[in-house]
């Protein structure tokens, strides 16, 4: 189990292995979390698991485990969101996707012991694509492991959940994942200890954050834009969404990004109201979160977690962007000294 080297997740791991350690393997997975939770790592460790030639799998040091680590091993292949001609993602993994690896499937290993075909965000494939890879899990090849990977269980059709096995990765504790930061890649007390919280359970989220200071740096930049936004007026909220909306049809993720942290800063402006500051994620601005309790009411910080949620909400379900994000705008609360609205 040490091999799998995955923080918080010891259950599925000895799950995995024992099923393994049994023959009872699955032909089709699906491990859903919050993003950036391990789901992919976790495939890869079973990938790597299938075809180690070491005498402890999954070694980490055979060619065949090398070799899937590095992305280069011709029998497993991660299938995510493809990037169009002008450089962006393509909003649904597509059934031309799924037919590649479905006849990718049909033919023997080529240079290891089992075929893994990874699917991130499976709630993303089309109609046609989830249809396609229905046809596969219901007649599985021999030597051939399906893992789906999703952060939106319920939108994964339940034609295609019910023909796997549903694993759901935990959160991982704070404390492992502090330890993990400070002892395993040396990083201070102070800063493990903070990614650990803004990490909220999600070990990948805290490596890749303490890896690339660009994370951070973004955060702090749709934070301050929310700090400030509460103290403008409305010509410049409806500046800000139409901004805002431009970026959304370039990369959904970002804005979802931005508006999740933004939500965590509120969910912390509504803890220390109700004088729970142990459970505030955002350390680093308990100054301003303080600051701002004395200006926000308990039912007004609800009120603004709602308006987060619905439009994130809204967003995800198609409605206009631009549209979403004005009407969030509006119900912002008007902290400025004497803000009038527009018009």
């Amino acid at each position: 189990m040490t091999n799998w080297r995955l923080i918080g997740q010891d259950n599925i791991v000895a799950f995995l292995a024992k099923s393994l350690e049994n023959g009872n393997l699955c032909h089709a997975y699906l491990f859903s979390a919050p993003e950036h939770s391990g789901k992919t790592a976790l495939a890869i460790r079973l990938a790597q698991t299938l075809n180690c030639i070491g005498s402890d799998p999954p070694c980490g040091v055979c060619e065949p485990c090398r070799r899937i680590a590095s992305g280069i091993h011709s029998d497993v292949q991660v299938i995510g969101l493809a990037v169009n001609d002008e450089g962006k993602s393509k909003t649904e993994v597509t059934i031309e996707q799924i037919r590649a690896i479905n006849h990718a499937s049909s033919m023997p290993p080529y240079e290891g012991k089992c075929r893994v075909f990874i699917i991130e965000e499976a709630d993303r494939m089309s109609t046609g694509a989830a249809n396609a890879l229905l046809k596969t899990l219901e007649e599985p090849p021999p030597n051939v492991v399906f893992v789906l990977t999703t952060s939106r269980e319920n939108l994964v059709p339940e034609t295609v959940r019910s023909r796997c096995v549903k694993l759901k990765l935990a959160s991982a504790p704070r404390t492992e994942i502090s330890q993990y930061l400070e002892k395993d890649l040396g990083f201070s007390a102070e800063r493990a200890g903070l990614l650990a919280r803004l990490s909220q359970g999600r070990a990948g989220w805290a490596i890749i954050a303490a890896a690339d200071d660009a994370v951070l740096a973004e955060r702090k930049e749709n934070l301050d834009r929310f700090a400030e936004t509460l103290e403008s007026d409305f010509d410049f909220r409806f500046e800000l969404a139409a901004r805002l909306a431009t970026r959304f049809g370039k990369s959904r993720v970002e804005i979802y990004r931005m508006l999740d942290q933004w939500l965590s800063f509120c969910r912390d402006l509504l803890l220390i109201k109700l004088d729970i500051n142990d459970e505030v994620v955002n350390t680093d601005y308990m100054a301003a979160l303080e600051r701002l309790s004395s200006r926000v009411g308990t039912t007004e910080a609800r009120s603004i977690i709602g308006s987060l949620s619905n439009t994130r909400q809204y967003l995800e379900q198609n409605a206009s962007p631009r549209l979403a994000l004005e009407v969030l705008m509006l119900g912002l609360p008007l902290l400025g000294g004497s803000l009038k609205k527009s018009g």
